[in-house]
């Protein structure tokens, strides 16, 4: 059975920063309106005509999120099904020689989570509508957005990565 949901996106305006003397161009990014914590994510599996209580759910959940975080930073990928497959990442400066490079260079550690084909972009684009999210005042006029506008073309790449 195909799931159809609804994706919404707000409009947005940017100067390439390769051509910075160019005109904006408009692009669309993907908006949530809200977020489903925890334990409404528990409750919401719960309520699918499932066998399990609440409790445990929870309780395995809570289990799969501890193994995931301590196999990953074991170095190890797991593989979550379709879901995807979760390893760790590193972001790093560059030194000029092997030699020179240390561990002081490393810049980050990430959560990498390369989608699986029933979670392939393609997939998940023919799995959603699109609705275009607007946000108005009182007064009926649209509210500014203040969120930071990501690089074009920078979202939505096949590997991600959230930090850990």
């Amino acid at each position: 059975m195909s799931t159809i949901g609804t994706l919404k996106y707000r409009r947005y305006a940017a100067k390439s920063p390769q051509d910075p003397d160019a005109p904006a161009k408009w692009y669309a990014r993907a908006v949530q309106d809200r977020t489903v914590e925890f334990e409404d994510f528990v409750t919401h599996i719960s309520e699918h005509n499932s066998p399990y209580s609440r409790g445990v759910i929870h309780g395995v959940l809570i289990d799969m999120l501890a193994c995931l975080k301590e196999l990953v930073l074991d170095g190890k990928s797991v593989r979550l099904g379709d879901l995807g497959l979760f390893s760790v990442g590193i972001s790093s400066k560059g030194a000029e020689t092997a030699e020179a490079w240390t561990t002081s260079l490393i810049t980050g550690v990430h959560l990498n989570v390369r989608n699986t084909k029933t979670w392939s972009n393609a997939e998940l684009r023919k799995s959603a509508r699109l609705t275009e999210l607007t946000v108005y005042t009182a007064g009926g006029t649209l509210e500014e957005d203040t969120t930071p506008e990501p690089e074009p073309g920078g979202e939505d790449e096949e590997e991600g990565g959230s930090p850990l």
